[in-house]
């Protein structure tokens, strides 16, 4: 049976797949190597979440990533990608101050980051800003549950909506953002019993991040899909492969081989050829 061509994914792409019932498939993306690898291997979204600055650029609270940074970073991934929808995270205060400046920030994703659409985190009091990004004409996928660039407000990091009041609030900022026109969601840190009612009623794919199974898609950062990240991976999340301790291995035996002069070895250089020598030594001092 003769392979379909890739096509590259769209937001009609993600509606049809919510319709029938098809899963989802997404990963958190934040350099050029794992993004061209990770488009191989196929996925529907590729999203360039604000754990990227963290974990690449040594961020230890996302609200100090800059809006640049992850420009940045955005660029790097839109580059290498072909088939997956790219989706820029909107950094800390980067379209909170006033529509004029969510428009700016959202524009600036997509023209010069090459994101096809943009990620918020948020509730019912930034869905305003949200609508006018939709407005003007830029996608928008919402992040509700556990928002890392808003965890002051939110008493740390950890599961949000565990309390009736709790999971109702996400519930709120959930139908505020399907009104304000984003495409689809993350869900992140939620209990299993708010995530399935969202999947239930919202009329856009719920992708969920330590929500259990009940959404429409997964989500899972590719540093701790591999074991490559400068902090602890969540225990909850699990790991598949752990690259660290072979990078490791790597280094040390590169580093030892330097040390021992095992390192570069004799077929690894480069030489003249021999009448060029000659003609290269005669010009120098001291040569005959």
């Amino acid at each position: 049976m003769t392979e379909q061509p890739r096509k590259k994914i769209t937001l009609n792409t993600l509606r049809a797949k919510k319709q029938r019932g098809e899963l989802i498939t997404s990963i958190g993306v934040y350099d050029a190597p794992m993004a061209h690898i990770a488009d191989r291997v196929g996925f529907d979204l590729l999203i360039v979440g604000n754990a990227g600055p963290m974990s690449l650029l040594g961020h230890e609270d996302p609200t100090t990533v800059s809006f640049e940074e992850q420009l940045f970073l955005t660029r790097a991934v839109s580059r290498s990608t072909r088939y997956g929808l790219v989706v820029g995270h909107l950094p800390y205060l980067s379209y909170h101050g006033s529509k004029a400046q969510a428009i700016a920030s959202a524009g600036r994703m997509v023209s010069v980051g090459g994101a096809q659409a943009v990620k918020c985190e948020g509730n019912r009091y930034t869905a305003e800003y949200v609508a006018e990004i939709v407005r003007a004409g830029i996608p928008v996928m919402g992040h509700i549950g556990m928002q890392a660039s808003r965890r002051t407000e939110q008493s740390g990091f950890g599961v949000k909506g565990k309390s009736a009041e709790e999971a109702r609030h996400i519930i709120d900022s959930a139908q505020a953002f399907i009104d304000a026109g984003v495409f689809a969601f993350i869900l992140e840190q939620v209990p299993v019993e708010p995530a399935a009612y969202l999947q239930e009623i919202s009329p856009v794919p719920i992708i969920t991040l330590g929500a259990g199974h009940h959404g429409d898609g997964i989500y899972h950062i590719s540093g701790d899909v591999v074991g490559y990240s400068a902090f602890p991976i969540p225990r909850n999340r699990g790991a598949f492969v752990n690259v660290g301790p072979i990078i490791e291995e790597g280094l040390t035996r590169y580093r030892d081989e330097c040390l021992a002069g095992t390192y570069p070895r004799a077929e690894q250089a480069f030489h003249m050829p021999p009448e060029e020598l000659q003609k290269f030594r005669q010009g120098l001092p001291g040569e005959r």
